[in-house]
């Protein structure tokens, strides 16, 4: 017994010890990833896209390209959505087809964590990639993508193997090979040859960052990954080729024509978006770099510093710039952020921690407060905000919601209290914050928030509408998420005048915005006009009078 009348293992066992330990830890990364993943529809935008390509592969066979709606998809290459397909099927006695693809999401950013741990082991030490794990989930621009059917995180879980594969490299070089190898198939088989530069640059270019890198032996890691890459995704594009050479060229054509030189106006939105997306990742890369200015960097720091600088190139050089691409940029970032969170000083670290503490716990009152007044009406002003934002829900008390959104609040509140004092405070209580604030939306307001993001009830409304016997409907301006949630609701496959030019079907529907004049020739009669709650896009069907 000590003074307190403790027995001392007890006294040991009475603290959380900093890093979490293996249990605690998978306890966390599960806390982070299966709110959201199930119990919700397809989602506006990239959700209901992917949950389209994956009932595209399993119901119509389209396995080797990417389809959508019954139309090549070229954005994205098919590993991640071969993965989403084969957990739909796997656990297809269980859940729906759309929550069983989504679970690849979460078998794929766990991975990702759990390779950028050993990344940042193989180049620093156990701390600092536990660090860099941490870091990685707490990003906000991970949180939502993380649990959506989307092929960037197919390439997250590729880029994240490969740079495991190099830092490997200067332990056992032997071994480096695959990881390296299969890490570029991955993110290449995801979205495309882009999403591979950057770690292939940097496997070529390691010999001159470092002296570490620079051995003969290293040769056999080039050589293993070269034979696994070009075997692979050789073996892929020659299957395409094969099948239709106009949609492997059309799918080659699209991955050059995605890029382009960047202007002014990209840089501007590259610093706005990676100034939230890659929080808080980046002022602890910084940090890393800062107090590291008065000796020469580790080879590890300097593989990191390069990676950064090409994964930049490949970023600022998108056509098309949206928030979802800077996710590559996130695993260097989180690799370097490890690195520099043990040194922080105390009082940025205590500062780090009473930030993520303070934000968990207003953000997560202000979603219990809005859970209690879409259940009782109180407070009305409130209750009535819930009701004008989406007209028509009903909101519906759950044993099981309730219990598992009170769990997660314990929990998190359990470890605030019971944590030891470390340098790792801080990331570990941002990380669960970030949990926290994701469960418990994905739990108390999932019914509010599927209630305005489904598709279902329109497509539906659309399917109702439809003549019988209808089997040609053209469209125009249908977005690519209305096409994927028409198709996978209620098998409505339209041909676009996009692509055909004149309508050629009996039935057209027209996809605009309220107000607007769809400006079609006379002969046409409106059969069905349609839309989400509080939506401004409206849905019109036409018939042609004949």
């Amino acid at each position: 017994m000590n003074a307190a009348g403790i027995p001392p293992a007890l006294a040991i066992t009475r603290r959380i010890a900093l890093p979490l330990g293996p249990a605690l830890a998978a306890l966390l990364v599960l806390a982070y990833l299966l709110p959201g993943l199930v119990g919700h529809d397809p989602w506006k935008s990239e959700d209901a896209i992917g949950i389209g390509i994956v009932h595209q592969m399993i119901h119509h066979g389209q396995w080797l390209m990417p389809h959508l709606a019954g139309e090549p998809f070229f954005e994205d290459g098919p590993f991640y959505y071969w993965i989403a397909a084969l957990t739909a099927q796997l656990v297809g006695w269980a859940l729906a087809m759309h929550d069983g693809a989504r679970l690849a999401s979460g078998v794929l950013t766990a991975a990702a964590l759990w390779l950028t741990y050993r990344a940042g082991r193989e180049l620093y030490g156990r701390t600092e990639g536990t660090s860099a794990a941490l870091v990685l989930l707490g990003c906000l621009g991970l949180l939502v993508h993380a649990h959506e059917t989307l092929a960037e995180i197919g390439m997250l879980a590729g880029q994240a193997l490969a740079w495991y594969g190099i830092a490997l490299a200067k332990r056992e070089p032997q071994r480096a090979g695959w990881p390296l190898g299969l890490g570029i198939v991955i993110a290449a088989l995801s979205k495309g040859p882009a999403a591979a530069f950057a770690p292939l640059a940097i496997a070529l270019v390691a010999p001159l960052i470092s002296v570490d890198w620079r051995r003969r032996t290293y040769l056999f890691t080039l050589l293993a990954a070269t034979v696994i890459a070009l075997g692979i995704l050789g073996g892929w594009l020659a299957l395409v080729d094969a099948r239709s050479p106009a949609v492997a060229e059309a799918w080659r054509h699209a991955q050059i024509a995605a890029f382009t030189a960047p202007g002014a106006g990209t840089f501007v939105y590259w610093t706005e978006t990676l100034a939230w997306t890659a929080w808080p990742a980046w002022p602890l890369a910084f940090w890393a770099l800062w107090e590291r200015r008065h000796r020469r960097f580790e080879p590890g720091t300097r593989m990191l510093v390069a990676a950064l600088a090409v994964s930049l190139v490949v970023l600022f050089a998108q056509r098309d710039p949206r928030e979802v691409f800077a996710l590559p940029m996130l695993l260097p970032l989180a690799l370097l952020a490890g690195a520099g969170a043990p040194s922080l000083r105390r009082g940025a670290a205590n500062a780090l921690a009473w930030f993520g503490v303070m934000s968990a716990a207003l953000f997560g009152a202000l979603v219990w407060l809005g859970w209690i007044a879409m259940m009782t009406g109180v407070p009305p002003t409130i209750a009535r905000n819930f009701a004008k934002l989406e007209p028509g829900h009903v909101p519906l008390f759950s044993w099981v919601v309730f219990a598992t959104a009170l769990a997660l609040t314990l929990a998190w509140l359990w470890l605030l209290l019971r944590s030891e004092r470390s340098a790792l405070r801080g990331l570990t209580f941002w990380a669960a914050g970030t949990a926290l604030l994701w469960g418990l939306l994905m739990t108390l307001w999932i019914s509010w928030i599927d209630y305005g993001m489904s598709y279902r009830p329109v497509a539906l409304a659309l399917k109702k509408a439809l003549p019988a016997g209808t089997r040609c409907i053209g469209s125009r301006a249908l977005g690519e998420t209305q096409r994927a949630a028409f198709d996978y609701h209620a098998n409505i496959v339209t041909e676009r005048v996009e692509r055909y030019g004149e309508p050629r079907c009996a039935l057209l529907l027209v996809q605009a915005r309220q107000g607007d004049n769809d400006r079609l020739s006379p002969g046409w009669k409106l059969l069905w006009e349609g839309n989400r709650p509080r939506d401004r896009e409206r849905y019109r069907l036409y018939q042609r009078q004949t």
